[in-house]
């Protein structure tokens, strides 16, 4: 059995098509997959699919036969799910420093430059009522 694997030249042509055949489509499933619209995230995420399926497939001279949609969809959602994985452990959260929970107390800010109370220890009950 005779095996042949295409000149890196024809690879990298056949590349170029099917990412000019199916960017703006990978773009659109992705955007329709955001929970808000954000097309820079679509773009990034976009790049992200075509370099990892550069990396599997054509890097290593086997392109995509046939129709690719299924694969670039398929790779596509991964992105998207893995994306929402890594995001999910570096929420901000805003604090309101008009909060009931900041008055009176020294506040400490962290490396980051986010400022939280500082723990004195102390507690102090308010009793209702002046004699």
């Amino acid at each position: 059995m005779h095996n042949t694997v295409p000149s890196p030249s024809a690879v990298a042509d056949g590349f170029d098509a099917l990412y000019a055949a199916y960017r703006p489509r990978v773009e659109g499933y992705i955007a329709s997959r955001l929970p808000r619209r954000d097309s820079q995230l679509a773009e990034d995420l976009a790049a992200e699919v075509f370099a990892s399926l550069w990396r599997s497939r054509y890097a290593q001279g086997r392109p995509v036969e046939g129709a690719p949609w299924s694969l670039l969809a398929t790779i596509a959602q991964r992105r998207i799910t893995d994306h929402y994985r890594v995001m999910r452990n570096y929420r901000e959260t805003a604090a309101d420093m008009t909060s009931w929970q900041y008055a009176n107390r020294v506040l400490a800010s962290d490396d980051s430059g986010a400022m939280s109370p500082v723990s004195s220890g102390f507690r102090r009950q308010v009793t209702g009522g002046a004699a």
